[in-house]
């Protein structure tokens, strides 16, 4: 079991490789389970381990940033926005203006939870979502409704349901 002062402040602890071997091997994975555990090789190269869970949680963050910092300094830009523009994001040029800057907000919302909570859920979650509705904006009867106002025409009566 972890010390407690260890598993709630997120400290990384350190091991030497022959802990790995002996009795502290326990103590090291629960360390590694609970945040980070690096072990100290004999030439001096610190390693880390982390859950996979939190690597790719790490890995599918930056990788994000980078793609939404490219696409907001193309949105910023003022040049005509393609989807060549914005790069791997560009399902976001589906979008209009206030659209796009929702799916942004979003996107640097799901970000912090998914670096915050070390869990790249969030992050796809998000993703799915804004690329689902990009694809249904690609119909252009989809995006009519999606972007119309309702008419009067739109609306109809219909009678009160009876029994049986």
């Amino acid at each position: 079991m972890l010390p407690r002062s260890y598993a709630n402040h997120g400290m990384t602890l350190m091991f030497q490789v022959s802990d790995l071997a002996g009795a502290r091997r326990r103590e090291f994975l629960d360390a590694a389970k609970h945040g980070e555990a690096s072990p100290r090789d004999t030439d001096g190269a610190v390693l880390v381990m982390l859950t996979a869970r939190r690597v790719a949680a790490l890995t599918e963050a930056s990788a994000v940033a980078v793609q939404l910092f490219a696409a907001e300094a193309a949105l910023a830009s003022g040049i005509k926005i393609t989807p060549a523009a914005l790069g791997s994001l560009a399902w976001l040029a589906e979008f209009d203006v206030d659209d796009r800057l929702k799916a942004l907000e979003e996107l640097r919302d799901s970000l912090a939870l998914t670096v915050a909570q070390a869990d790249p859920e969030p992050l796809r979650e998000t993703l799915r979502a804004w690329q689902t509705t990009a694809a249904a904006m690609r119909d252009p009867l989809r995006r009519a409704i999606h972007n119309g106002r309702p008419g009067g025409d739109d609306f109809v009566d219909v009678p009160e349901p009876v029994d049986g």
